[in-house]
């Protein structure tokens, strides 16, 4: 599984490469999203295991509800409380189960793929299998951090073997951040 998840990104990487330095208009390859290509990149043959990416996941119109919901069943199925969940959410994707950032993560909790690919899960931008795997992440590296809140958002960001090797939240731009919104949304400051 490893081995087509480095398949994906290579081929991520060639994407990204073929679109850019492309006139922005009258070209029709500039108008297919990152998650469509996505799509295309993660094609496998029907034998091989696959994430099955589907950016047109159907989504009721009380989206916020359903969430909530699923926040709130998978948060206590972890022993996480509901707000961390929520507040990850929002400052991972703006609360947006097609997102996919420029690192590649994927879905609402903005999933490493290999995090996703090792769940046995099938779609991560269904809200329900995304906040499924993402609280079960989040519970684990609070568990291997010894309960801290600072640096299991940190392992989450980056990995568990960063934070152990900086002994703590690691000094990266992106990690302090992630991790400074997080608690400060939930009106904590301390790291």
């Amino acid at each position: 599984m490893l081995e087509n998840m480095h398949r994906l990104l290579e081929k991520i990487d060639s994407l990204e490469k073929s679109f850019s330095g492309l006139a922005p208009k009258k070209n029709r390859r500039q108008q297919q999203t990152f998650a469509n290509a996505m799509h295309e990149a993660t094609k496998q043959n029907a034998s091989e295991p696959a994430i099955t990416v589907s950016p047109d996941t159907e989504l009721s119109k009380s989206l916020k509800t359903d969430l909530n919901a699923l926040i709130d069943k998978y948060s206590k199925q972890h022993s996480i409380e509901p707000e961390v969940v929520r507040q990850l959410i929002l400052v991972a994707s703006n609360n947006d189960p097609k997102a996919v950032s420029a690192n590649g993560n994927l879905g609402l909790m903005q999933l490493k793929p290999n995090v996703f690919a090792d769940s046995g899960m099938n779609d991560p931008f269904d809200p329900e299998q995304n906040i499924s795997v993402g609280t079960q992440h989040l519970s684990s590296m609070l568990q291997r951090n010894g309960g801290s809140l600072p640096l299991a958002l940190a392992a989450y960001n980056t990995d568990s073997a960063t934070v152990k090797r900086f002994g703590g939240v690691p000094p990266f731009a992106d990690t302090q951040g992630f991790v400074g919104q997080i608690l400060s949304g939930l009106g904590k400051t301390d790291k």
